[in-house]
């Protein structure tokens, strides 16, 4: 699905770039209309545009059926995640666009389970002027021998880009 014409018209942002206006998009139950523009997600309303966040600053994003609250949570962990209720009752295809996305700003990921179960996940991750950077992020608690086996898989994975220790 795309943006509205009439949204279309209201896109003079300095963020958003000429081709915006046709990338994927799903109206929202409060009206406005999430656009996956190149920068990042951003909502566009006739009250304006605003920008949610860039692309490699996203872990993942999950919709869920029975709310049809879509949930973006982000690789910093002290950022709120964001939400918006979509009105579609069906956004795979909007989702499946989101995901590649997301998935396009890392370059290279693994993950590891530490003894007590929790998953533990690092990935290096481009930004949108092509700096990498580490991510790190853990499904739950992680003891003393959890984080030894977190920053060994982080610091593997930055020497497998060229990244500093």
């Amino acid at each position: 699905m795309k943006l509205p014409t009439a949204l279309v018209d209201g896109l003079d942002v300095d963020f958003l770039v000429k081709s915006d206006a046709r990338r994927p998009a799903t109206e929202l139950k409060d009206g406005r209309w999430l656009l996956l523009a190149e920068v990042g997600p951003v909502t566009v309303s006739e009250d304006g545009t605003e920008f949610i966040g860039h692309w490699h600053e996203i872990q993942h994003v999950v919709w869920e059926s029975n709310s049809r609250m879509l949930l973006v949570r982000w690789v910093d962990p002290s950022r709120q995640p964001w939400h918006g209720v979509t009105v579609t009752d069906d956004p795979r295809k909007f989702m499946s666009h989101f995901e590649e996305y997301v998935e396009y700003s890392i370059v290279s990921s693994q993950r590891r389970k530490a003894d007590n179960g929790t998953t533990i996940t690092a990935s290096i991750r481009r930004t949108e002027d092509g700096q990498l950077f580490s991510t790190l992020v853990a499904d739950g608690p992680l003891d003393a021998s959890g984080e030894k086996v977190a920053h060994e898989l982080e610091a593997k994975l930055r020497e497998s880009v060229g990244l500093p220790l």
